[in-house]
C-alpha cells in the first residue's frame, strides 16, 4: 500500500535542506542513546583504569548520565519556547562538546569525577532532544510526512544504541577509552557549525525584559522540580550502596519528596506560567506518559543486566558484546519505517500498549535465558522484540503530545516524552539495583541477583501494560476524543494571550 506524503514545508529551501535538518535532529537522538550504551560495553575497562574494584559504582556510569538527561530536559523545552528552539539546540551541541572533552580528561582524576562529568555531559543532550523535537513539531503539520520524520528520529534510538556500544568497545579494547569522549567532542563541534547554518529560525515568544523571562521560566517550579527529581533518583541509586539506614539518605529522601509535592502545588495552583502546561494534567496524557515511563524504565533495567550478564558471566569481550546489538541496527530501521505507516492507520493507544508488551517480553526472555545458551536463540529473539518496543513507543508518544499541544508549547511536548524516558531509565535502574544488592548479600548468587533485578523490570513493564489498557478504555469511552485535549490547549492559549494584553496595559 503506497503512502502519499504531504508537500515539503515551505520553510525549507530545497529537499537537501530538509534532509540536513532532519538528519541533525536524528543525530541528536542517535548520540543521546549512544551516550548510554558507550558506558555499558566499556564499564569494566573504565572501572579497572581507576584502580578500583567497587563495582557498585558502575551503575552510576549509566545512571548519572540518564539522570541529568531526564531531569534537565524538563527545563530545556521551556527555554527553547522562550529563547528560541534553534538557539538552545546549538547551545546543547556546544555544551556537549565541552563536557565530552572534560569527561575524557577525568581519566587523570578519579572514578567519582568521571561520574560527575558524565552527569554534566547529559545536560547537553537534555538541551538537544526536546528542542530538536520542538523544531520538527513546529515545522511539520499533522500528516504522513510528520509521522515519517518522527519515525526516522525514533529509529536512531536503536541505531545509536548499537554504534555507541560498538565504537566505544572498539576504542576502549584496542586503544584508550578517553578517546571515546574526545572523538565525540570533535563530532559535536562539526554538528554545532552545521546546525548554526542549516537549522531554520523558529518563531518564539518575544521577551520584552529580563523580568518577563524570569516570570515565564517559573523559577520556583524549576527549582523544586530539579531538586526533587535529582535527589529522589540519587537516593534510590545510592541507598543500596551505603545502606538505607544512613542518615543523609533518609534526609535526602524527605527533602526529595517534599520538593516534588511542592512542585505539583506550584504548577497547579501558584505559577502564572507553569513549567508544565496545565493542559497536560489530564488522564489521557497521564496514561501515555505512565506507559512510556514503565516501558522505558524496564528497558533501562534490561540493558544494564544484559551487559552484566554477557560481560561478567558469559565472559564476552566488549567488542563481541557490542556486536550482539547488530539486530538493533537492522531491525531498528525496518521497525521505524513500518511504525511510521502503522501510526497513521492505528490508534495511538493500541501502539503504546503493544510497545509495553514488547518491553515486558524482553525482560522476561532475558530472565530465563541460560548462561551457556547460544546467542542465536533467546538472546537474539530479545533484540527483535525490543526494537519494535523502542521504535513504536517513542514516535507514537511524541506525535500524541505534539498534536495535543499548541505551537508555542512544542518544545515542552518534546521535553515531556524525553524527560519521562530518560529519567525513568535512571530511576527504575536505581530501584532494581536495590533488589539486586539485597539478593546478592543474602544468597551470594550473582546470577540470581541479576535475575531478581530483571524480575523487578518485568513488574515495571507489567504496570505499563495495565496503564495502556486504561488508556484504551478511556479513548473508547470518551466521545469527545482528542478534541477535548485540543480545546484545553486553545483555552490555555486564550488565557495566556489575555494575561499578556492585561500586563501590557
Amino acid at each position: 500500500m503506497a503512502v502519499s506524503l504531504d508537500p515539503r514545508p515551505t520553510i525549507f529551501t530545497s529537499s537537501h535542506h530538509e534532509i540536513i535538518v532532519v538528519t541533525l535532529i536524528c543525530l541528536a537522538q542517535f548520540f543521546t542513546q549512544a551516550g548510554i550504551t558507550l558506558s555499558l560495553s566499556t564499564m569494566n575497562i573504565i572501572l579497572k583504569s581507576f584502580d578500583t574494584i567497587d563495582s557498585a559504582k558502575q551503575v552510576w556510569f549509566m545512571g548519572s548520565y540518564a539522570l541529568t538527561v531526564g531531569t534537565f530536559i524538563l527545563i530545556s523545552g521551556k527555554l527553547g519556547d522562550l529563547l528560541g528552539l534553534k538557539l538552545i539546540f546549538v547551545i546543547g551541541w556546544i555544551w556537549t562538546t565541552v563536557f565530552s572533552a572534560i569527561t575524557g580528561l577525568s581519566n587523570y582524576v578519579s572514578v567519582e569525577f568521571f561520574i560527575i562529568c558524565r552527569a554534566l555531559q547529559g545536560i547537553g543532550f537534555a538541551l538537544l532532544i526536546p528542542c530538536g523535537m520542538g523544531i520538527l513539531g513546529n515545522i511539520y503539520p499533522n500528516g504522513e510526512r510528520k509521522n515519517l520524520v518522527f519515525g526516522c528520529v525514533g529509529a536512531n534510538g536503536p541505531a545509536g544504541a548499537f554504534f555507541g556500544a560498538f565504537i566505544a568497545a572498539l576504542i576502549a579494547q584496542l586503544w584508550w577509552w578517553p578517546w571515546i569522549f574526545w572523538l565525540l567532542s570533535i563530532g559535536c563541534v562539526v554538528l554545532t557549525i552545521i546546525s548554526m547554518i542549516y537549522i531554520p529560525p523558529i518563531t518564539h515568544h518575544k521577551l520584552e525584559s529580563y523580568s518577563e523571562f524570569f516570570k515565564r521560566i517559573d523559577p520556583l517550579g524549576t527549582l523544586t522540580g530539579i531538586i526533587g527529581l535529582i535527589l529522589f533518583n540519587f537516593v534510590w541509586t545510592q541507598g543500596p550502596v551505603v545502606g538505607w539506614n544512613t542518615a543523609y539518605i533518609i534526609a535526602l529522601l524527605i527533602i526529595a519528596v517534599l520538593s516534588i509535592v511542592a512542585f505539583f502545588i506550584i504548577e497547579l495552583y501558584i505559577a502564572k506560567y507553569p513549567l508544565v502546561p496545565k493542559s497536560v494534567f489530564n488522564l489521557k496524557i497521564g496514561m501515555v506518559l505512565a506507559c512510556i515511563s514503565c516501558g522505558w524504565g524496564s528497558f533501562g533495567i534490561w540493558q544494564y543486566y544484559y551487559w552484566n550478564i554477557i560481560l561478567n558471566l558469559r565472559k564476552y569481550t566488549p567488542i563481541a558484546g557490542s556486536l550482539t546489538y547488530v539486530p538493533f541496527l537492522v531491525m531498528g530501521i525496518i521497525a521505524a519505517i513500518a511504525s511510521s505507516i502503522i501510526i497513521s492507520h492505528t490508534k495511538p493507544s493500541y501502539i503504546i500498549s503493544f510497545s509495553t508488551i514488547c518491553f515486558m517480553v524482553g525482560c522476561l526472555m532475558l530472565s530465563v535465558t541460560p548462561i551457556q545458551q547460544s546467542y542465536f536463540r533467546l538472546t537474539l529473539g530479545q533484540m527483535f522484540i525490543l526494537c519494535w518496543a523502542m521504535d513504536m513507543s517513542f514516535p507514537a508518544a511524541s506525535i500524541i503530545l505534539s498534536d495535543y499541544l499548541p505551537n508555542h508549547h512544542q518544545g515542552m511536548a518534546g521535553s515531556l516524552v524525553s524527560t519521562v524516558i530518560n529519567y525513568s531509565v535512571s530511576l527504575f535502574l536505581g530501584m532494581s539495583s536495590c533488589v539486586e544488592t539485597e539478593i546478592k548479600l543474602s544468597t551470594h548468587n550473582v546470577l540470581l541477583s541479576y535475575r531478581s533485578g530483571l524480575y523487578f523490570g518485568i513488574g515495571v513493564a507489567s504496570l505499563g501494560i495495565f496503564c495502556s489498557l486504561i488508556f484504551i478504555f478511556v479513548q473508547r469511552n470518551d466521545g469527545k476524543g482528542t478534541n477535548a485535549l485540543l480545546v484545553d490547549s486553545e483555552e490555555e492559549i486564550i488565557r495566556e494571550s489575555t494575561e499578556d494584553v492585561m500586563e501590557k496595559k
